[in-house]
């Protein structure tokens, strides 16, 4: 038994196999304890609009609310400009003083209410910080509207004494949440979809691309560069296509449609599984069998960075920066468009094939600066009979 311990640690492969084990470990915590490391504490940073329908008469009201949040806050904005950001998740949420708010108030037997329009197509972390936000928000007028803001109010809506009296003891209580949700999310596997397709399209993509490296090793010496690059190029094409094939029936019949189609969603995964692969060969192209290591790095980098689990705003600005060149941050935005609800694809699809793109004329760049090594020389039949006649 020891015998044969130390003959397969003496194989190359084992060696390999054990570093890579260790590298997934090394890769894994370091970049995502520094990449989720005091992601609470920038929760600040996700924007919130504030729109006042009511005018002068709220202004007072929309100051108070962007001067206590603690999210940056677009103020002023129009609704409309604002539900645009909204769905193209540019902003988190959307506070509204509807018309006719000041004057509701001054009127004991009205109830008020603020609207906020918050968009669950996001990271379940967005949905759930709005939506407290919201509640804080509407418990913070009942119960400790400002003063000065109240006086504001009241002047302008010119009260007596004794009806400001009344509105003041009135207010706290009456004021209620209007909330509105933007593509509801009616099982939450499809909050999932987009973290579990990008893992399985880039682990995918690195298995055929330490592969695809190694055969292309192997027929070194039968075949010229330019035939086996265009080969590896020909099956990750054909690849590329049967895995998002797979990969939509599967989304497909396990309950989970896409809002433009099964058509719009496979096309959408080939674009994005194509790009994958031809980063992951890049990485090999560059760097050779140590390529397969940074791999493993960019694949943690990808599924931090790419929006799936937290929203980019709090991520550091590294990561943040990073994620921007890889595909999983296209990927995720365009499959949670096609899942639960968003804009066009063609921002995240001219993204994706790009990416690609540059792999793909890297690795052909890389290809052409390299010397192939010579075929073997056939026997010719001359030496093939002189040898048999021996």
């Amino acid at each position: 038994m020891t015998k044969t311990i130390l003959l397969f640690l003496k194989h190359p492969l084992t060696v390999v196999g054990i570093i890579t084990a260790v590298l997934f470990q090394v890769f894994f915590s370091t970049i995502w304890i520094t990449g989720y490391d005091h992601v609470t504490d920038r929760v600040n940073k996700l924007p919130v609009a504030i729109v006042n329908e009511d005018g002068s008469a709220s202004k007072p009201l929309a100051d108070g609310i962007a001067a206590s949040l603690t999210f940056e806050t677009r103020y002023p904005m129009t609704l409309t400009a604002a539900k645009e950001a909204l769905e193209n998740r540019k902003i988190r949420m959307i506070v509204v003083i509807p018309k006719g708010f000041s004057g509701s108030l001054a009127d004991s037997a009205a109830h008020p209410s603020i609207t906020y329009y918050i968009n669950a197509s996001n990271p379940s972390m967005v949905s759930t910080a709005m939506g407290t936000a919201a509640g804080k928000i509407t418990a913070s007028l009942n119960g400790h509207v400002n003063e000065t803001m109240l006086d504001s109010l009241v002047k302008s809506l010119s009260l007596l004494e004794q009806q400001a009296g009344i509105l003041k003891n009135s207010i706290t209580g009456r004021i209620s949440s209007n909330v509105v949700t933007l593509h509801p999310v009616d099982n939450f596997a499809k909050l999932m979809v987009p973290l579990m397709f990008v893992t399985a399209s880039f682990t995918g993509a690195m298995m055929l691309a330490m592969n695809l490296a190694k055969a292309s090793t192997l027929l070194e010496g039968k075949s010229g560069k330019w035939q086996r690059l265009a080969a590896r190029f020909v099956i990750t094409g054909v690849t590329a296509a049967l895995v998002s094939l797979t990969g939509a029936g599967m989304t497909y019949g396990l309950g989970i449609s896409a809002e433009r189609g099964f058509l719009a969603l496979w096309a959408f995964e080939f674009v994005v599984i194509l790009a994958c692969m031809f980063v992951a060969q890049m990485s090999l192209f560059l760097l050779g069998d140590i390529g397969a290591w940074v791999n493993i790095a960019l694949l943690s980098i990808q599924m931090l960075s790419s929006g799936a689990t937290i929203p980019r705003e709090v991520l550091s600005p590294l990561y943040n920066a990073v994620g921007t060149v890889f595909p999983a941050y296209y990927a995720v935005d365009g499959i949670m468009n096609l899942i639960i609800g968003g804009p066009g694809l063609g921002r995240d699809f001219t993204g994706l094939v790009l990416i690609g793109g540059a792999a793909a004329a890297l690795c052909i760049l890389l290809t052409g600066l390299r010397r192939d090594r010579a075929a073997a020389p056939q026997p010719s039949p001359s030496a093939e009979s002189t040898a048999s006649i021996s």
